[in-house]
């Protein structure tokens, strides 16, 4: 709030120095920013009017009292008279100061009785002068009351007979209404002349009264704004009116025990705004806020009413970014499922809409935008993005987030390593940006990424130069600019990470955590993967300390903490222990993509989208990529299960199929772009197997929080070690050897092919050596080929 003074040209503030104690108010400084002190009177009276009783009441009431101080410049009226008919003055001196201003009344007077009051002005009486007017000052508050008499008598009858017959047409016009608020935050709701404050998930219920042909309107707006972010018209052809803010929760009819429901289950779902109640139901919130709404929506296949309703919400709620998210899985998936393909709408039809709706609305917000921008971009209409944000950068060019938006939009077709120049030039186009800045050092880490199979040796020199100038620059960022969100502390950390500067980042994380509103489960998750990867003598604070007690309260919740960060695997007496089924499959289903892959993908091929949608996106996908690598078509449903998957699918498979690294591949997370280099490192080759050299070199590189796909690497390989042990090696016979051999020839050949110890060099040289990982376990020490090298033989890594 402004903490300056507010502009006074009529000099009120002096004449009423009182009125600086209901100060700051926008309303009041608004009209004694017109100058019209008559105004500013009316707009006391109205909050008296309203104001309960207190000090703040008795200094209201005292301001409208002295109505002196409001005096506005008047000519002298004229006052004739004749045996007391005419106009007088009525009113004498509050003060016995002989010359002190008083306020007067000029009205109209028979025979020395006043019949009717016209106007107050301040004036001056003197023994040796006539009545001097200083000016003219606003009426009373309750004049009304004093215009009486004959004509006072004559209006009350007129009103008493109109307000008779006013009752008699209103009469059953009243109508019952229930109000429900299934928004994240408190709201005010105005029906007629009623008015609520909803809390979250919060109903009331009430009577409005309304006039014939009127048709009620249900606005919402939030505590302290005058303007309505919904205003909708309520239906009237009924008794029962229901208001819905903005359709978030989910309202059902539910018929009495004693009336004739057609219905047979008695239960009618109300879906919209306004809604009405047949004579014989009542009102049941069966899902009080609009997460739940969505989730059942998704969890029935009901895309396209999941993606309106958290639109809906989206769209009246800033900084709601998991509102954004539902709704953009929503419509993305209902638009994968209609059918029609006609030219002009490419499977948008609900996808467009919600983007654009981002883009118009949350301006200010890179979150939005950028969302907006991978929507327009995924159903093919990303050059209407690129020409709508060319337009917004003309008209805000001294801005910079308008010129972050559209150099995003450039870009998105691009490597990291050609996009960077353009973010270079917009730094030094707005050096003092937070959010430029942090574009650009994501530009710099992405472009170190840029390649998954770089080496260690490929980064020395000019590179690992580039790595730690990059993770000095954040250092230098991040003391100006702490990071604000869990999303931007993970970028910070992996580029210290990358640079192997472990107590930067820890340094950065401990002072993060400092606040208790940052320790939400994401920042818990890093925090925890961070210490267990540099080590507790890097590790200035205890994970532990940080968890709030409600979490420690929820098993389910601690045990899948200690998995995602690798502290420990839970054990499966406890797993069973959990209550809920749900928490019992996401658990063992995350732990067994660890230690039983095979088991894993089957479960996966057949786990709930209530299931999938709970786990981490780089454990789907990894489980993703190997069904669909295996040729399970079942992979394809995994896809669907969470919005960054629905987002990455085509590069990774693309990557999976080809190992091309596509501009969009280059923008994944790195857990997701691990998954898919370990995916295709298994992919099968030309010959039949898989060819593990050089395809994982560089995955811990990578991913330096090493997440799943690091921490599976292991026994992934382990199963392609064994199913090297198991082929057989075959050899190309010459062609001048006949087919019918026998003798000792044919019984070397067929030792040879069996010997599955023999294989161990050609196996552990081609799956193990160049992952920098250690060999599996049990295996004998053996003497292998230099990282690089081609192995004998084709004995190198089958397909199980």
């Amino acid at each position: 709030m402004s903490l300056a003074l507010p502009t006074d040209p009529s000099g009120l503030l002096e004449r009423a120095p009182r009125l600086a104690e209901l100060l700051p108010d926008a309303a009041l400084s608004e009209a004694l920013a017109t100058g019209d002190a008559w105004k500013v009177h009316a707009l006391l009276v109205r909050r008296l009017d309203k104001e309960r009783p207190g000090p703040t009441r008795d200094l209201l009431a005292a301001l409208v009292e002295g109505r002196g101080a409001f005096v506005t410049s008047a000519p002298t009226p004229r006052t004739p008279s004749f045996l007391g008919t005419g106009l007088r003055w009525k009113g004498q001196p509050a003060s016995t100061a002989p010359d002190a201003p008083f306020v007067a009344e000029r009205t109209v007077t028979v025979f020395g009785l006043p019949v009717w009051p016209l106007n107050d002005y301040l004036v001056r009486a003197s023994a040796s002068a006539p009545l001097q007017v200083i000016g003219q000052v606003p009426p009373p508050a309750r004049r009304a009351w004093r215009r009486a008499g004959v004509v006072g008598c004559v209006v009350l009858g007129l009103g008493v007979g109109v307000g008779l017959g006013g009752a008699l047409l209103t009469l059953g016009q009243k109508h019952a209404v229930s109000v429900v608020n299934g928004l994240s935050r408190t709201v005010e709701v105005r029906i007629g002349a009623q008015h609520w404050e909803l809390a979250p998930g919060a109903r009331v219920d009430g009577v409005v009264t309304l006039e014939k042909d009127e048709a009620p309107h249900g606005r919402a707006n939030w505590p302290g704004s005058e303007w309505p972010f919904e205003d909708v018209v309520l239906p009237t052809d009924g008794d029962h009116i229901v208001y819905n803010v903005r359709g978030a929760a989910t309202l059902e009819g539910h018929s009495l025990p004693s009336s004739h429901a057609t219905d047979l289950s008695g239960r009618r779902p109300l879906s919209g705004t306004g809604l009405v109640l047949f004579p014989e139901e009542q009102l049941v919130v069966a899902k009080a806020n609009w997460e739940s709404t969505v989730l059942a929506h998704m969890e029935a296949g009901r895309w396209q009413a999941a993606g309106q309703v958290a639109s809906a919400v989206a769209e009246v709620e800033a900084d709601n970014v998991r509102a954004r998210e539902l709704a953009a899985r929503g419509v993305l998936l209902a638009d994968a499922q209609t059918h029609d393909h006609r030219p002009g709408d490419p499977r948008a039809k609900n996808t467009a809409p919600f983007a654009r709706m981002l883009m118009h609305q949350w301006q200010n917000d890179p979150g939005a935008q950028s969302l907006a921008q991978d929507l327009m971009a995924s159903v093919g209409l990303g050059k209407e993005a690129l020409e709508r944000y060319y337009e917004h950068e003309n008209a805000f060019r001294d801005q910079p987030l308008p010129a972050l938006y559209l150099r995003r939009a450039r870009t998105m077709e691009v490597l990291s390593s050609l996009a960077l120049p353009e973010y270079e030039s917009l730094a030094k186009r707005f050096p003092d940006s937070p959010d430029v800045g942090r574009a650009l050092l994501e530009a710099r880490w992405r472009k170190e990424l840029e390649d998954p199979l770089a080496s260690r040796e490929q980064t020395a020199g000019s590179t690992r130069d580039f790595v730690r100038e990059t993770s000095r620059q954040v250092e230098a960022f991040t003391a100006k600019h702490p990071p604000e969100t869990e999303e931007q502390l993970e970028l910070f950390v992996r580029i210290h990470l990358r640079a192997w500067r472990r107590d930067a980042a820890t340094a950065l994380v401990h002072r993060y955590g400092q606040d208790p509103r940052h320790r939400a489960w994401e920042f818990l998750v890093l925090a925890g993967r961070l210490a267990e990867v540099v080590g507790p003598a890097h590790t200035p604070y205890v994970l532990r300390d940080w968890i709030p007690g409600a979490m420690t309260r929820q098993p389910e919740q601690m045990l899948l903490l200690d998995l995602l960060t690798g502290r420990r695997m839970p054990k499966e007496e406890e797993r069973l222990a959990l209550p809920s089924p749900i928490d019992r499959e996401v658990l063992g289903l995350t732990r067994d993509t660890l230690e039983q892959p095979a088991r894993a993908m089957e479960q996966a091929a057949k786990a709930s989208d209530a299931v999938l949608s709970r786990m981490e996106p780089e454990v789907v996908a990894l489980l993703a990529l190997e069904l669909t690598r295996t040729g399970d078509a079942r992979g394809k449903r995994l896809f669907t299960t969470s919005l960054p998957l629905l987002f990455a699918r085509d590069p990774l498979l693309k990557y999976l199929h080809s190992g091309e690294v596509t501009p969009a591949f280059s923008r994944l997370a790195p857990g997701l772009r691990a998954a898919a280099v370990l995916a295709h490192a298994r992919r099968e080759a030309k010959e039949g197997y898989t060819v593990f050299t050089g395809r994982l070199d560089g995955l811990v590189d990578l991913d330096a929080l090493q997440g799943f796909s690091v921490r599976a690497a292991p026994v992934w390989m382990k199963l392609a070690f064994d199913a090297c042990m198991d082929t057989k090696v075959s050899h190309k016979h010459p062609e001048n050897v006949m087919v019918m051999l026998t003798g000792d020839l044919i019984r070397h050949w067929n030792q040879e092919e069996n010997n599955r110890e023999g294989r161990r060099p050609n196996c552990e040289a081609r799956v193990v050596e160049p992952t920098g990982l250690p060999p599996p376990k049990g295996a004998p020490a053996a003497v292998t080929p230099a990282a690089g090298t081609p192995a004998s033989g084709n004995a190198n890594g089958a397909d199980p």
